[in-house]
């Protein structure tokens, strides 16, 4: 008795220690893809290219072959805005902090000037007739003027997404008129966004505290150097051959890429969108490459996913296989907290709801022995993340999401290692695996 008590015992201490030390390597990935060095793995300083190069390297360690070329990379490229260099700002003579007082959008043109900020209803502005006979009105003022919106003052929610609206095509109305660019007054700086920064825009975009700008004729001077290019990136791709079915894919794939940095001076780490998602799919990798599944599983870390998909998109464009022959397509994104549990997106859809499906039996069967998932919510498809593309081929594509839990936050500079949980990182990712191992032939 005795005997078999200690031999259980030795047991139990190595299956913890390997998953603490499962857990100690997610953080380490978590920590290196989020370090200064990544520059925040977006398009400015070539921050995506670095991490791209960290990738590549973990697959070598694990001995995970390149899959289609040789060296990983699927190259591709687009345009979009880079912002580097020094970013300032002074209103009235006093400085400003970046971020917590002001902001440029990852798409405003850049910006070396003192600038008057004239007022403007946000009614006169979203209405091309009005806004033209203001800018006729106040001709004389507008060769060094910025255009003033007091978005706090503004109540009605149909006008304020048409302020946003007109923002994000601002590129639309280039050379149409003569000011300079738009201030929007606001409560909180919002987040960055890439989605609208691939169309050249000749006009300022800045966000300022509202509290800041009380005072009548503010002067605003603005330095910032934000430039349209061509950036030429990658996604990363491995494979692991299945042991029985090797023309069959399973595909597990997160994009790596995020926001990068807002001039010198922010860096936008990405921990939980989507350092987590990588650190994840790496982590995978390391299981699937001792415990190959019957199917040959692509891992892919994609790229451009915060400028629109651009990774995913060029990666089905590319047609590295047959898609008849995918099993699943496995997208992980914003993996961090998930007290709550996490939300499946295109569960059901006639080809992936079985997958749904085992993970609802296994957290069942989990939930046996203390060690379930709190819940799993369904969700339709969307075009929110990388799975998209595979869905528009007829793939069987879903996106992983966590609920709850501590994170560093959507979009922002404290999106850190430091501000992320791993608590319930076993549970899901143990649960995930063994549904990929359900439907896609595991041991």
């Amino acid at each position: 008795m005795r005997k078999t008590t200690f031999l259980f015992l030795v047991i139990f201490i190595l299956i913890m220690g390997v998953r603490a030390q499962d857990s100690v390597q997610v953080r380490r990935y978590l920590q290196d893809l989020c370090a200064p060095a990544m520059h925040g793995r977006g398009y400015a300083y070539n921050g995506d290219g670095i991490a791209a190069n960290y990738i590549r390297d973990q697959f070598k360690r694990m001995q995970i072959a390149p899959f289609k070329y040789s060296d990983y990379f699927e190259r591709y490229g687009f345009t979009v805005y880079s912002m580097e260099g020094l970013v300032s700002a002074e209103l009235n003579g006093n400085p400003l902090e970046l971020w917590t007082e002001f902001a440029f959008a990852p798409y405003s043109r850049s910006a070396d000037a003192e600038y008057n900020m004239l007022p403007i209803d946000p009614k006169v502005l979203v209405n091309r007739n009005t806004l033209k006979e203001f800018c006729l009105k106040n001709r004389k003022q507008l060769d060094n003027c910025l255009l003033y919106v007091d978005m706090t003052q503004c109540e009605d929610q149909n006008l304020r997404k048409k302020v946003d609206e007109m923002c994000r095509y601002l590129h639309v109305w280039n050379g149409e008129y003569a000011f300079k660019g738009l201030v929007l007054g606001v409560k909180e700086i919002p987040v960055w966004s890439f989605a609208f920064a691939k169309s050249r825009c000749d006009y300022i975009l800045c966000y300022v505290k509202s509290e800041l700008a009380k005072k009548k004729n503010n002067k605003i001077k603005l330095l910032c150097t934000n430039e349209l290019k061509f950036h030429n990136t990658q996604n990363v791709c491995a494979f692991i051959p299945g042991t029985e079915v090797p023309d069959s894919i399973v595909v597990i794939g997160a994009h790596y890429d995020h926001l990068g940095q807002m001039g010198a001076e922010i860096m936008f780490p990405g921990c939980h969108d989507n350092a987590s998602g990588t650190a994840t799919m790496l982590d995978m990798a390391r299981y699937f490459k001792e415990h190959p599944l019957r199917y040959t599983t692509v891992f892919v870390a994609f790229s451009g996913e915060e400028a629109g998909m651009m990774g995913s998109h060029f990666f089905v464009r590319d047609s590295l296989f047959d898609f008849s022959k995918v099993k699943l397509v496995l997208n992980l994104d914003l993996l961090c907290g998930g007290d709550d549990g996490f939300m499946v997106v295109n569960s059901q859809a006639d080809n992936t709801k079985d997958f749904y499906d085992a993970l609802l039996d296994l957290n069942k069967q989990m939930n046996k022995r203390k060690g379930e998932v709190k819940e799993i919510k369904s969700r339709p498809n969307a075009a929110n993340s990388d799975h998209y593309p595979f869905t528009t081929k007829g793939m069987p594509a879903v996106f992983v999401y966590t609920l709850g839990g501590k994170t560093g936050g959507y979009h922002a500079p404290s999106d850190t290692p430091e501000n992320a949980s791993l608590k319930q990182y076993h549970r899901i990712v143990s649960l995930l695996i063994k549904g990929v191992e359900k439907v896609c032939g595991g041991r």
